[in-house]
């Protein structure tokens, strides 16, 4: 096992996932369903996803090594600048709409719901991408599959379980621009070494 390739997915995911519509979904549903019912079902939603976007990787992998660095490389800088929309906009309303929507008392309804919002959330984000992507660099899926859901989870749990208190005492935009860095220094790392 690659621990390290683990560690440094986590990270990665970790970091990119704080200042996600994801997180601002979790801190919604975290404060109006139970919490533990929210995490059953972002977990599960993340796991396929990220079993989705590691699959992907592990197939891209097996492509040419020249033509798929650079689609790898645009794709990080892709990543990059998805943070950097992100940072400018929102595209939360609709998952603020659904969790307010939502029922109070019977579990399977707030699994489901916290399930659909995050796995329909999560199709061509920036984590799927990424992780997609470290996956098809590295052509060692499972480790980087551990690492990416671990990272995503621990993200998503601060929101579920601590919400607006301890997310108020993290600097959105520092995270932000450490998101940004990584991704754009894996991006130019990856385009520079074809030549």
């Amino acid at each position: 096992m690659h621990y390290s390739l683990v560690a440094s997915t986590f990270v990665i995911m970790f970091l990119a996932e704080l200042p996600d519509k994801s997180m601002i979904s979790s801190i919604i549903m975290g404060s109006r369903l139970a919490p533990t019912r929210v995490f059953i079902g972002a977990a599960t939603a993340f796991l396929i996803q990220v079993i989705i976007s590691v699959t992907i990787g592990g197939l891209v992998a097996r492509a040419p090594r020249r033509p798929l660095d650079l689609v790898i490389g645009l794709l990080f800088l892709a990543g990059a600048g998805l943070v950097i929309k992100d940072m400018t906009t929102r595209a939360t309303e609709k998952e603020q709409a659904l969790a307010k929507g939502a029922p109070q008392e019977d579990s399977v309804p707030q699994v489901l719901l916290a399930f659909a919002i995050t796995f329909v959330g999560e199709f061509g984000d920036l984590t799927q991408i990424a992780t997609a992507n470290i996956a098809a660099k590295t052509a060692a899926p499972i480790p980087v599959g551990i690492g990416s859901f671990l990272g995503i989870m621990a993200s998503t749990s601060l929101g579920i379980f601590f919400g607006s208190k301890a997310l108020s005492k993290v600097p959105i935009k520092a995270v932000q621009t450490a998101s940004v860095l990584i991704l754009a220094s894996l991006g130019i790392f990856t385009l520079a070494s074809l030549f």
